[in-house]
């Protein structure tokens, strides 16, 4: 077994940096001293909890507009409007169009890992896929999926504003929003109606909403220790409201987190800093200033994570970096740095006359420095990599590269309401640009010498040109505008059509371009698309009694193509066009006393499939594919606090063209769990299974898989499907409250993905215990 001691570089806990919005060490030195004290003033003025429907909607998130032009909190009084729905982990609102999975606050708290982040806290829903695959919270490691369509394919929003990635809408998840900063998610499984707004209205959207700022004063400090030397310290001030700034409230909170990692030298650590302000101008009008910044630091191959199978049977499950200058794998030649920011100031009021509006003014930033070898899948020990070859160096020294991707997304929505007793007129738009630079040069990481001065103010300054594979500006300018009729001919029918026209210009101006597809020529590269489509949306819902309600969705849905499809020899024979979507959904809710069930079934009809040309010159679009299924939850919930929960999924995805099952896609999800609410007490038990899936093998030569499968390069091969079995309990004494909580119980290490002879695998069981002061 390889030597996965991190005792060389193990990471004390980081403060925050000087450009942050508060030192967080005195920060946390201050909120505890002041929690001791109040523990002695304060404690007897502490009511028992309130019950299940109170904690509920002590759960609502506020901010933000979410699917469908409404609020989250609408969404979940909607939805939890009865005591199974105010207890089950996921639930439907009987008001919805499309399926959903309304997810709370305090699920989130109760049940998920603290050191998560946005793709953890969705996990339990039906069709979603995923897990993470390096123990201990920090670093990209983790995806999901969404009904098989991968992430870049749906949209992901916070607060209403979908964020991504300006090569294509793809994430970072361990470098936006940690768990902490997540008040509530709503998983919608298809495009929505024509007001959700985002590159990817594709295969649907995960929304995920700031924490509520609350009219009362408090302070709150959690502390979490845990397996891999994983810790964890959240800080949050609640102002209340200040009368003298006229109820003004504000919300502090600040994330850092630190982990050596489960797999060897791959640890890191983080900070998030998050403000929020909620002005109210007038009785009808309120301002929300939102500001956040996030910092990672993580050693990581720029690869991972993954393992050849020869690794696995040579080293085990856990092997990725080691600490030998002499290696590849050495942890300091396989680093990034990252740090971005999402802020917002979003302005609405009502102008009477049925008259309402909504503005959001927006900014996204996303930085990455990455340190990273060329190639990491040989054994220890076996030959390096050589250094770049054009410098007079020994042919053993290690060779890498130096990789930047910088940018910044400003945008602005701007949505107007107009209500009538029989109806709601939606109209809007969406207008966004974005500035990107990247650059990918040669190293030689044994001596240190490249050919790259770049700080985070500026841009590469490169001595050596034959050093540069990539020196890349790219941009875009995009616009959407939508309009929604809300017609309710009757109290219990609502139909909703709508259309959204988009309009996406992208250019790319590279100095050098070195994509890695087949046959493409090495040299500057300078292109513009533009890609437009009108998309037409129809909804419908129907409640049968007040407590049954059947709905039915046809939507289209628009993707464009990644930037990288720029990357052809001759840009006039590229004429790829944006893939498609045609949804088909039929669902019913039933919410009632202490039962709520839904389900659905779904058909998505997908066009111009994008594949590469054989030749390597352009990019086309070869074939349809179409993606199926059924899904359903339910909850039942006992007066003695005990609620028992289900949901799963049947999910298929066919190319209609090669008539072949697609890759990536789980044949199946299903997850099964009991939830306790009594009093202080709180505890949680689930099991989740994501199902079988086919993969397909991309490397250069013939392989054998880890179950004795012999691949040929473009073979398709099945891997098993994998559970996580997760637990916690917690007690509330008022001013404290601890937690311990167990994920993946059984310690299964089962293949997650695979690809180009890579596998990974789940992360074995963690344990956390956490305290939290607050008053």
């Amino acid at each position: 077994m390889f030597n996965k001691s991190k005792s060389s570089r193990c990471f004390r806990p980081c403060g925050l940096r000087g450009h942050d919005l508060l030192g967080s060490g005195l920060l946390r030195r201050a909120l505890l001293a002041g929690s001791a004290v109040g523990m002695v003033w304060t404690a007897s003025a502490w009511a028992a909890p309130a019950d299940a429907a109170a904690d509920a909607g002590a759960s609502r998130a506020t901010a933000g507009t979410g699917s469908e032009g409404v609020e989250v909190d609408t969404i979940l009084i909607e939805a939890e409007r009865n005591r199974a729905a105010a207890e089950a982990p996921v639930k439907a609102s009987l008001d919805q169009s499309q399926p959903k999975s309304i997810i709370s606050r305090r699920y989130i708290e109760q049940s998920t890992p603290e050191t998560g982040d946005i793709t953890t806290t969705v996990l339990i829903a039906p069709s979603i896929g995923g897990i993470a695959s390096n123990g201990g919270g920090v670093g990209e490691t983790n995806k999901t999926t969404l009904r098989g369509f991968a992430d870049g394919q749906y949209n992901i929003t916070y607060d209403g504003m979908a964020f991504g990635d300006t090569n294509d809408p793809t994430h970072h998840p361990a470098s936006y929003f940690p768990a902490s900063t997540i008040g509530s998610a709503v998983v919608d499984r298809g495009p929505g109606a024509a007001g959700d707004l985002g590159q990817a209205n594709f295969g649907g959207a995960i929304h995920y909403f700031s924490p509520t700022v609350d009219d009362q004063f408090g302070l709150s400090q959690k502390i979490t220790f845990g397996s891999f030397n994983t810790q964890n310290f959240v800080s949050t001030i609640q102002t209340g409201k200040l009368d003298a700034l006229g109820g003004t409230k504000i919300l502090l909170n600040f994330d850092e987190r630190q982990s050596d990692g489960e797999l060897s030298f791959s640890g890191g650590d983080a900070q998030n800093q998050l403000i929020k302000i909620q002005v109210p101008i007038s009785e009808k009008w309120q301002a929300t200033l939102f500001a956040t910044h996030n910092r990672t630091h993580f050693y990581q191959s720029d690869a991972g994570p993954g393992e050849t199978w020869a690794q696995v049977v040579a080293y085990g499950k856990d092997f990725a970096l080691n600490d030998n200058p002499k290696d590849e794998h050495y942890y300091k030649y396989n680093q990034q740095r990252k740090s971005s920011d999402f802020d917002y100031i979003n302005l609405k009021g009502d102008l009477g006359d049925g008259y309402s509006i909504d503005n959001d003014a927006y900014t996204n930033f996303y930085s990455n420095q990455t340190e990273s070898v060329n190639d990491v899948t040989g054994l220890v020990g076996a030959a390096n990599t050589s250094a770049p070859g054009n410098k007079k160096l020994p042919k053993t020294d290690i060779g890498g590269y130096s990789k930047g991707n910088r940018y910044r997304v400003f945008g602005d929505i701007l949505r107007g309401n107009k209500d009538w007793s029989f109806g709601t007129l939606k109209v809007g738009g969406l207008v966004e640009t974005s500035s990107t630079d990247r650059h990918n040069l040669l190293q030689d990481l044994t001596q240190g010498i490249d050919d790259l001065k770049y700080s985070s103010l500026t841009k590469p300054v490169v001595a050596n040109v034959s050093n540069v594979k990539t020196l890349e500006d790219s941009s875009w300018l995009q616009y959407q505008m939508f309009a929604d009729f809300e017609l309710r001919p009757t109290d219990r029918l609502t139909i909703t059509p709508g259309v959204k026209y988009v309009n996406f210009d992208r250019t790319v101006d590279a100095a050098m371009e070195n994509s890695g597809v087949a046959n493409f020529t090495r040299g500057p590269l300078h292109g513009d698309n533009v890609y437009d489509k009108t998309l037409k949306f129809l909804t419908a819902n129907y409640k049968i009694t007040p407590d049954v309600a059947v709905y039915a969705q046809y939507a289209t849905g628009f993707l464009i193509p990644s930037l990288s499809t720029l990357y052809v020899n001759n840009l006039d024979l590229n004429a790829l066009k944006p893939q498609e979507t045609t949804n088909y959904q039929l669902g019913a809710v039933w919410s009632s006393n202490n039962v709520t069930i839904d389900a659905d079934i779904y058909r998505i009809d997908v066009t111009n499939l994008s594949v590469a040309d054989p030749t390597g010159q352009f990019y086309v679009n070869a074939g349809n594919a179409r993606y199926s299924g059924v899904e359903g939850q339910a909850a039942y919930s006992f007066d003695n606090g005990v609620t028992f929960f289900a949901n799963g999924s049947i999910n298929a995805a066919k190319d209609l063209t090669a008539h072949q099952g697609l890759t990536k896609v789980p044949k199946w999800t299903d997850a099964i769990g009991v939830l306790f609410n009594q009093g202080p007490w709180q505890m949680s038990l689930s099991r989740k299974q994501v199902g079988r899936q086919v993969v397909a093998y991309n490397g250069g030569t013939a392989t054998t898989t880890a179950d004795g499968t012999f691949l040929t390069p473009g073979q398709a091969w099945e891997i098993p499907a994998y559970t996580t079995t997760d637990a916690s309990v917690s007690y509330d004494f008022g001013m404290v409250r601890l937690k311990l909580a167990a994920f993946n119980l059984a310690n299964d290490r089962a293949i997650t993905t695979y690809g180009g002879g890579l596998y990974t695998f789940q992360a074995g069981r963690q344990i956390q215990g956490t305290i939290q002061v607050k008053y």
